[in-house]
């Protein structure tokens, strides 16, 4: 007598050579059969799916419940307040956009005691695997749920360990040397030299990474002075860009500068210590 087993395995075949090729086959004896019966389908594609349908009824029928499973031990209290919703936002846009500011977003939100939400310390530590030391930064951030997540969740465990060399200091960003000197003086000449340089043509699209470095490292209490000074300076922009040979370019690099000033401002607000 053919057992249940077999007749699936037999349907199953039938369902992957397809009924033009094979009829399904009969099934046993027995309430399944009488069922299919009762169905009345006088085609191989409709007893196909009859025996199908009635065959995965009777299967889960005599299936058996999993075994308990222990529960999770939940990972140790963190009393940290939880980053606001808009800082956890920004550092996904962060991360996509301008990932020159995700040092200086990690560092702060670090030092301002906030603890990170359960979206953005799982993609960090999986964003973070490969480069160990800024693994071990991100698992410090964690708090207590960083080791549970990797001990739940191997795949964020960082490819090195935690006791490997030490932590470098971060690279300092490359500014250009006409900047340098301004980074850490009164805010008003380091905005009219930028806004100068972009208004006089002096800084082309060769220049753009090491100006946007120059808005990623100048002092927080600079980019409301620089943001007012690009704001002001596109008009001398503009003119810039109509005599320039490569078009448009000095106008992007100016949106540019403004946009990641504007971000990093943003961001800094964000992560103000919790009060």
């Amino acid at each position: 007598m053919t057992t249940a087993t077999e007749t699936w395995n037999e349907l199953v075949t039938v369902g992957l050579l397809g009924t033009d090729r094979r009829d399904p086959p009969e099934l046993p004896d027995g309430p399944v059969a009488d069922v299919v019966a009762d169905a009345v389908r006088d085609t191989p594609q409709g007893r196909l799916l009859a025996s199908v349908s009635a065959m995965v009824v009777a299967r889960r029928c005599g299936a058996r419940p999993l075994d308990v499973r222990p529960p999770v031990i939940p990972p140790p209290a963190d009393t940290r307040p939880m980053i606001p919703v808009a800082a956890a936002q920004r550092w996904h846009q962060v991360v996509a956009h301008w990932q020159v500011l995700e040092p200086e977003w990690l560092s702060t939100a670090d030092a301002a005691g906030w603890k990170p939400s359960p979206d953005v310390l799982v993609a960090m530590l999986r964003r973070h695997r490969r480069s160990p030391h800024v693994a071990a930064l991100v698992i410090a951030f964690g708090g207590p749920i960083a080791p549970w997540l990797i001990e739940h969740l191997p795949d964020l465990q960082p490819f090195e360990s935690r006791s490997g060399p030490p932590i470098p200091e971060p690279r300092v960003l490359p500014v250009p040397a006409e900047l340098e000197a301004l980074l850490n003086g009164p805010d008003g000449p380091l905005a009219d030299a930028l806004v100068a340089g972009l208004g006089a043509g002096e800084f082309k699209w060769a220049h753009r990474v090491v100006l946007l470095n120059t808005v990623a490292r100048m002092p927080r209490r600079s980019l409301a002075g620089v943001v007012a000074a690009l704001e002001s300076g596109r008009a001398a922009v503009e003119h810039a860009a109509e005599g320039a040979g490569d078009g448009a370019a000095p106008l992007a690099l100016w949106e540019s500068l403004l946009e990641l000033a504007g971000e990093r401002r943003a961001m800094l607000d964000e992560l103000e210590p919790p009060r």
